[in-house]
């Protein structure tokens, strides 16, 4: 049988062991945000409006820019398009709303995977008015990072687990 102080480390360290697992999958988690006004997405009703954005994922990869009517806006419509994530983790989409007046309303959603990693309410303003952007956060997703000292929290749990076991074979040795 182990000595209580060993118990107690064992312990400890298959928490930690479940906690790293835990970070691990949130870890995965994507993030983004929408460039907005107002916390609203504003575009011009012309063939080629952008929607921006930025992401934590990896250059290179897919995201999903799906762009729906809602309210009393007419014509009704839904539009996609798949864009690529570039190397400072920006994504534009351009889609034709040329057919739209301004005031007209839509929905706006960046997914990954299958997995809705930002959402919007947008709006097409007046061709006066500014569609400047200032990012801001509407994640859906869970983000967590972990840092230390040259190692993660797995290898600090691994390390507590080798000295527990290293402590309970000294033991028994006197």
């Amino acid at each position: 049988m182990l000595p209580s102080i060993d118990g107690r480390l064992v312990v400890i360290g298959v928490v930690l062991l479940a906690v790293s697992g835990l970070a691990g999958v949130a870890a995965g988690a994507s993030d983004a945000s929408l460039s907005t006004v107002n916390e609203t997405v504003r575009v011009h009703a012309v063939e080629d409006a952008t929607i921006e954005g930025a992401t934590d994922l990896d250059a290179g990869e897919t995201v999903t820019i799906r762009v729906q009517s809602t309210g009393d806006t007419s014509p009704r419509f839904f539009k996609s398009a798949d864009v690529g994530v570039g190397e400072n983790g920006t994504f534009v989409g351009e889609f034709d709303l040329a057919d739209l007046s301004s005031g007209a309303t839509f929905s706006v959603s960046v997914t990954h995977d299958g997995s809705s990693i930002a959402e919007a309410d947008g709006t097409v303003v007046a061709a006066d008015v500014p569609v400047t952007a200032t990012p801001t956060e509407t994640s859906t997703g869970t983000r967590t990072e972990t840092s230390g000292p040259g190692f993660g929290v797995a290898t600090a749990a691994a390390a507590l687990c080798a000295g527990a076991g290293l402590a309970a074979r000294r033991r028994r040795h006197h």
